[in-house]
């Protein structure tokens, strides 16, 4: 695998498309292409002893320039004539990711809402050489049929730039840096977000190395504690009353160890408006301040949920301060969200906020800082992020999407404090790495298994915790989403719970459960015991034991985990299956299979899974 070309495209100041393009030099050396003042240098060197290149725009000319973006031509090394499968990385929290075959460049969302691509891309539309069918956001990883290795291209940096490497061909790699036409004024340079390339026999363990790269050089907040906790949404989603809240502080603080946890979290449906997150609506007569002292003196940390980014016509926030929102090409404010109950406009629309406003990011550390130091609010979910880095028009043009969610969150964080556990949810991964200390790593739980491709179901979510598990404790605590322990109110049946329940411990992300706590019953108290034990352990030892999918380019029904000489396995089909554990490349020397219960069997051949089940297998 090799560097190959480099490719600039900027705009002068009456318009014109310019490019610029050379080879990339040899390694540990640097070379530079020029043309009428404009300079391209890329640093081809090392890291960790990986190939890692470095590209600097240097405006040497005496007018500003519009940076568009650049390209970084890559060859892999694989035969072009072979099948082969790519790590198609999705862009926000919520935005699937799995194996796909290289050639097959449509995707489904190619004929989405303009809505649903600004929520899930990078780029609302792709240009023909980047099919969105084809592109990775932030890195990739690509096996071929004819080889016994994987390799890996992906940034390490994700502070400036969004970031996509697109695989049309076995033998070739498309790394693109998204500029968004911000400004290089005469005299000034730009040094863009490095990349590496590596190579390996496991395509999980190379994931786990990028993840680990770009952890270290962005000082990613790894080191808070295991999160144990309860949230509102999925029992009582907007229908959320104070009494019901009040209810389930009584509920989980007389539960004591039977359930035990340290976090209670109102979410969505407290607020006056969306883009008011100081004030309540009738619902909760008391205000923020009361409940949060109410669930401290219960002996919990009080949590919250707001859109931070996001605002509807009917709030304070939009009707005094028009000019923080993102605008569209026609001047109007920026569409990035519709939910009718957000809203009693009639058009049911959520607007963009710009967070490259200094003022509205005062605002922001103003908020945060009531809601945490004078509230009492030390865990605070930040949902829907991606609104901050849409396209659109800004007002600060002088920095990218990617520095302007950045600042955004960095304002958030300013005001909340360094002790505050900062959730990012909805969110475009790279900008967020060293600001949040957890992060949604896939959509929404649901109670049902199934349901149709891009909506919330649990099984889209286990697919998102397997697929994003070596992150965690390398970029943040990974949130899988809520555990559903009620019997009742649901269409879970137990085994597809038992199998949420599996899964989520196996990552040893964060463990919130969201019922109605009176519908919680001693079997449900076990197996949520159960699981905070196994995930406790699996989060102790992540630091330093990473845990991997068993196969990050699977796109079959059996999946899973492991970490050491433990696996999860996961049966996520309609139908029962008979699993060989020498084909997920596991050790059966001396193994045995368990389930959450503790009921354990030896490993004789294959191993019986039922439909939409889980075990753990060790040795």
């Amino acid at each position: 695998m090799r560097f190959e070309r480099i490719e600039l495209r900027y705009r002068l100041a009456d318009g014109t498309e310019v490019s610029l393009s050379q080879r990339v030099p040899q390694r540990n050396s640097a070379n530079a292409a020029a043309n009428a003042g404009i300079e391209l240098i890329a640093r081809h060197g090392d890291l960790d002893g990986r190939p890692a290149l470095q590209v600097t725009i240097h405006n040497r000319g005496r007018e500003a320039i519009r940076l568009e973006r650049a390209h970084i031509e890559i060859a892999t090394g694989f035969d072009p004539n072979r099948p082969a499968r790519f790590f198609k990385h999705g862009f926000q929290s919520w935005s699937g990711s799995g194996g796909f075959d290289v050639g097959a460049t449509k995707h489904r969302r190619d004929a989405a809402s303009a809505m649903a691509r600004l929520a899930h891309q990078s780029e609302a539309l792709r240009p023909s050489d980047a099919p969105e069918g084809a592109t990775s956001e932030l890195f990739t990883v690509i096996s071929s049929a004819g080889s016994s290795k994987s390799v890996m291209a992906g940034f390490i940096g994700g502070a400036h730039e969004l970031t996509t490497i697109t695989v049309t061909r076995p033998d070739a790699a498309l790394a693109r840096i998204l500029l968004d036409g911000v400004a290089l004024a005469a005299g000034a340079e730009r040094e863009c977000e490095p990349v590496i390339i590596d190579e390996g026999e496991s395509a999980a363990v190379l994931a786990e190395r990028w993840a680990h790269a770009i952890g270290d050089r962005m000082s990613a907040r790894v080191g808070a504690p295991y999160q144990r906790g309860w949230c509102s949404w999925y029992h009582y989603f907007h229908d959320i009353t104070e009494d019901a809240l009040r209810a389930n502080i009584r509920a989980l603080a007389a539960m004591g160890e039977r359930i035990p946890i340290e976090v209670i979290q109102l979410d969505d449906g407290f607020q006056s408006a969306l883009g008011d997150w100081d004030t309540t609506n009738a619902k909760f007569p008391s205000g923020l301040k009361r409940l949060a002292d109410e669930i401290r003196g219960a002996g919990f940390a009080a949590g919250i949920w707001t859109a931070p980014f996001l605002c509807a016509p009917d709030s304070r926030l939009m009707r005094e301060h028009p000019q923080w929102l993102l605008r569209n090409e026609s001047g109007e404010p920026l569409r990035a969200g519709y939910n009718q109950k957000w809203t009693t406009d009639p058009e049911g629309f959520a607007y963009a906020l710009d967070p490259s406003h200094p003022d509205l990011r005062a605002h922001l550390e103003r908020l945060f800082a009531r809601l945490v130091r004078e509230f009492g609010y030390a865990y605070l979910k930040l949902d829907f992020l991606f609104a901050g880095a849409a396209e659109g028009k800004r007002h600060d043009t002088d920095i990218t999407r990617a520095e302007t969610l950045r600042r955004g969150l960095e304002a958030i964080r300013a005001g909340a404090g360094d002790n505050a556990f900062m959730l990012g949810c909805g969110c475009p991964l790279g900008p967020a790495i060293g600001v949040v200390d957890g992060m949604r790593i896939g959509p929404d739980v649901a109670p049902y298994w199934a349901s149709a491709a891009g909506d919330p179901s649990t099984v889209h979510a286990l697919d998102a915790i397997i697929a994003r598990s070596y992150m965690h404790r390398r970029l943040w605590l990974n949130d899988p989403d809520c555990l559903m322990l009620r019997a009742r109110e649901t269409q879970l049946t137990a085994g597809e719970r038992e199998a949420l329940a599996a899964t989520i411990a196996a990552s040893g992300g964060m463990l919130l459960i969201s019922d109605d706590m009176a519908l919680v019953d001693e079997d449900a108290a076990a197996l949520y015991r159960a699981v905070a034990k196994v995930g406790a352990r699996a989060d102790a030892d992540a630091a330093l034991d990473a845990i991997l999918p068993l196969d990050l380019m699977s796109s079959g029904n059996v999946r899973g985990m492991k970490q050491g000489k433990s696996s999860m396995i996961l049966n996520r089909g309609d139908d029962s299956a008979r699993i060989d554990p020498g084909e997920l490349g596991l050790d059966v020397a001396d193994a045995t299979v368990t389930d959450l219960a503790g009921n354990q069997s030896a490993v004789s051949g294959e191993i019986a899974l039922s439909a939409r089940s889980a075990r753990f297998l060790k040795s």
